[in-house]
């Protein structure tokens, strides 16, 4: 079936609950190996239907913020995930408890009982109405900013429709569109700043009920991350400090040479090039019906997989009105495909989730038959390699998307790469210092972001934009909202892919094995397991970006400079 037809019905949520927890008495009460292993897997199975309905809903919501109809239905799915969260903690209490552990484990490894270990402690019955207080906080800013229209040159534009405007080759249009987006969110900056304080008291008020001092031990713990913490983020981000920054700041001069200009100010970065950024060449279609044959020709398994999501319409990629901003792969777990959501604005971004998102739905193709489901995913940090991984084994494909604009691609591609860096550490550290500091006011926590950005960012000149300036930048990242301490997990993953990028260059059988070998281990193992496991060097040590960095400026510096301009 095509997604436009799949059927969707609410589950009975009550009569579900109680099946699966009659299921948990006779897990916990099993009497032989067999048995206990043969109930764990109807559990799994019990919850595709749920999960299934609940992504659909999301799904369609996202596509259209306005539909009154899936609006209420995700609202009553965040009113019953609390519950559904105190059925996974009890079975997370009996597989550690079982006298089949062993036995549990010897079949399907030790990561699914060690990360059972590191989440037990994050769910108690009194945080339940606490959690649907989050997800519905979460969910205003979402809608908030799905619903923006902002005036522009006559035109009424959404958050994502704005971004080519910001690239324009015109200064005066690129600050006029900088200056029409800092106006949007300056006149709700009340609301931004009201949900988000909000949240982090809610998520802080969750922290102490379950014993903890401060936000970050449950959300490094609700994440998976069962081989690395706060010290190894911290250590992290001051060699992106050390090995980044200075590279970003060479970077970005050499950029203000080629747009030429004297005074480099922040609406002048997103335009990297005085001829334009490169731009995709062609319609949605177009560049649909390339990335076929990409794929078909990039390897059997990604032609089988590509052709699946074309067939059953598994992608929304245009942008339109009331539509949520961003993008996202999820997974359709009883259709057992992989959904892709995007928001197509006429930039490079558009080839980017023909690659990015389309390599996290590739990793969920070829695990959509894995059990159990605990395995088909992995820490957030390797799904994110899964992608950005993507983006670089596709490079040699780019011509068709690019033509003329190839060249300049290639570069901007690696420099936006090498870019983000400092800003995901700064965004990072940021989130630190907020549930550091719970009570904190809106005040004190926008200043604080203007202090760390200046230590990662030092180029930025925000010269009169006001809101900007005033350490507001955070509040466009809807992972600040709603997903707090993810976000250092892109930076993350773009060192592995840097990685899997050189590799690639130097023996692309042997990288492109790697990463199917990474797809399909899942969750198997941890992080810093995994990496080693399919080759990689360990992301968080200084000697990887010692590794990274001079291969890359090598790369930049074999491209053809006459093309770059």
């Amino acid at each position: 079936m095509k997604f436009r037809e799949l059927e969707y019905t609410r589950p009975d949520f009550d009569s579900l609950l109680n099946e699966l927890n009659e299921k948990l008495d006779l897990i916990e009460n099993a009497k032989t190996s067999d048995e206990y292993l043969k109930l764990l897997h109807e559990v799994d199975t019990m919850t595709e239907d749920f999960s299934e309905a609940a992504n659909i809903a999301y799904i369609r919501n996202t596509i259209d913020t306005r539909d009154e109809f899936y609006e209420k239905e995700v609202e009553v799915f965040d009113e019953i995930f609390p519950k559904f969260s105190q059925f996974s903690n009890k079975l997370q209490n009996i597989r550690l408890k079982s006298p089949f552990r062993k036995d549990f484990e010897e079949k399907y490894g030790k990561n699914i009982t060690k990360t059972d270990e590191l989440q037990k402690d994050i769910f108690n019955p009194s945080i339940m109405e606490d959690r649907i207080k989050e997800s519905k906080l979460a969910n205003e800013y979402q809608k908030l900013m799905g619903t923006a229209e902002i005036e522009f040159y006559g035109k009424k534009l959404n958050l994502s429709q704005l971004t080519p405007y910001k690239q324009s080759k015109d200064r005066a249009v690129r600050k006029a569109a900088a200056k029409a987006s800092s106006a949007w969110f300056n006149e709700r900056k009340d609301q931004f700043d009201r949900i988000y304080d909000e949240l982090v008291k809610v998520r802080h008020q969750i922290a102490k009920k379950l014993g903890f001092d401060s936000y970050l031990d449950v959300a490094y713990r609700s994440f998976g991350r069962t081989d690395w913490g706060r010290e190894d983020a911290k250590n992290y981000r001051e060699q992106i400090v050390k090995y980044i920054v200075p590279l970003a700041n060479k970077l970005y001069e050499e950029q203000k040479e080629r747009i030429g200009v004297e005074d480099f100010l922040y609406y002048d970065i997103p335009l990297k090039f005085l001829s334009g950024n490169p731009t995709p060449k062609g319609t949605e279609e177009e560049l649909v019906d390339y990335a076929k044959k990409m794929y078909k020709e990039l390897s059997p398994e990604t032609e089988e997989f590509f052709n699946a999501m074309i067939e059953h319409e598994m992608m929304h990629l245009t942008s339109q009105d009331g539509k949520a901003p961003g993008g996202y792969m999820t997974q359709l777990d009883k259709t057992k495909l992989p959904f892709i959501f995007a928001n197509f604005n006429g930039t490079a971004h558009d080839v980017d989730v023909l690659t990015h998102e389309a390599g996290h739905a590739f990793q969920g193709y070829l695990t959509r038959d894995v059990y159990p489901s605990d395995v088909r995913g992995a820490c957030m940090e390797i799904m994110e390699t899964h992608s950005m991984s993507m983006e670089y084994f596709t490079h040699p494909w780019m011509e068709g998307f690019f033509k003329e604009d190839t060249e300049k691609y290639y570069y901007n591609h690696v420099v936006s790469s090498l870019e983000f860096l400092p800003y995901g550490a700064s965004i990072d550290e940021y989130q630190e210092w907020v549930y550091d500091n719970p009570e904190a006011t809106p005040e004190e926590r926008n200043n604080k972001f203007r202090e760390i950005e200046k230590k990662y960012s030092p180029h930025i000149d925000y010269a009169d934009d006001e809101y900007m300036d005033s350490g507001r930048r955070w509040q466009v990242q809807m992972h600040v909202y709603s997903s707090p301490f993810y976000y250092l997990d892109y930076t993350i993953a773009q060192m592995n892919a840097f990685q899997f990028f050189v590799l690639d260059m130097e023996n692309h059988e042997d990288a492109w094995n790697k990463y199917l070998e990474l797809c399909k281990l899942g969750g198997k193992l941890g992080t810093k397991e995994i990496i080693s496991k399919v080759g990689l060097k360990n992301p968080f040590e200084k000697e990887t970006f010692k590794y990274v960095v001079p291969r890359l400026e090598e790369y930049l510096e074999s491209l053809d400079h006459d093309k770059i301009k």
